[in-house]
């Protein structure tokens, strides 16, 4: 699994990126630590080989508590956008002694419309995989397409079709609606107030789960916040993945 990283001493950060993205989606952030970070890229997506699989949400929990063995990284703190915030929640549930911290970032607890969603899987894996098909799926990410958005458009492109499908399935089908109760880490929740994808009414129904978690939507923002809003983004996220 590929990833880019930021040495440093004090608590480690692991980053985990959405759909079609990459580490490229969290540089900024990483560029902003105190301490160390790393922010990978899921297989299947980035620079990271597609590899046999499987490319469920599960999986992915399961890949990074591996790699945290094998980067002599016991505990830290752990923050996923989308896609990958499903991921964290995973890993905050099957390995919960390895997060110290939970930031999740325009995502949610379940799918509204499952069959819907997998649907559109259906049509991504019968589909060509080229710029056509991926555009609107980055369009998706922001309130308004940003300066260098063909550079985000190239990321998705990147992108496994066989990879993306399986994890697109994945994400439509998985719930921890019902498991959140058993989440100990610290937890934030910031939400933007124009994602279509992940509604700040997502972000509620994860906080009032969530024992002692707080919730923040941040106003001008769509599916990515941390680059849409980057000083109020990191204005709250800074301080909430600092020392204890």
């Amino acid at each position: 699994m590929q990833a880019i990283e930021r040495p440093g001493a004090g608590p480690a950060v692991l980053f985990i990126h959405g759909f079609c993205q990459s580490s490229a989606y969290w540089q900024p952030t990483l560029d902003r630590l105190a301490g160390g970070g790393l922010a990978v890229d899921l297989p299947g997506f980035g620079a990271s080989a597609a590899l046999p699989g499987p490319y469920t949400m599960p999986g992915y929990a399961d890949a990074l508590a591996r790699l945290l063995d094998e980067r002599n990284l016991d505990r830290v703190a752990v923050v996923g956008g989308s896609m990958g915030g499903v991921v964290a929640q995973f890993l905050a549930l099957r390995h919960p002694a390895r997060v110290s911290r939970l930031l999740l970032v325009a995502t949610g607890a379940f799918t509204a419309d499952p069959a819907g969603a997998l649907a559109k899987a259906d049509a991504l894996a019968a589909g060509a995989w080229d710029e056509a098909t991926v555009a609107p799926i980055v369009a998706g990410f922001f309130r308004r397409p940003p300066e260098g958005v063909d550079a985000f458009r190239r990321i998705a492109l990147s992108a496994s079709q066989h990879a993306a499908v399986a994890a697109a399935r994945s994400n439509a089908q998985s719930r921890t609606f019902e498991e959140l109760h058993a989440i100990t880490a610290p937890t934030l929740i910031i939400q933007g107030r124009h994602d279509r994808a992940r509604t700040p009414e997502h972000g509620e129904a994860m906080r009032a789960r969530i024992p002692g978690a707080r919730l923040a939507v941040l106003e001008g923002s769509g599916h990515t916040p941390q680059l849409e809003e980057p000083e109020a983004f990191h204005a709250l996220a800074l301080p909430f993945l600092g020392p204890a």
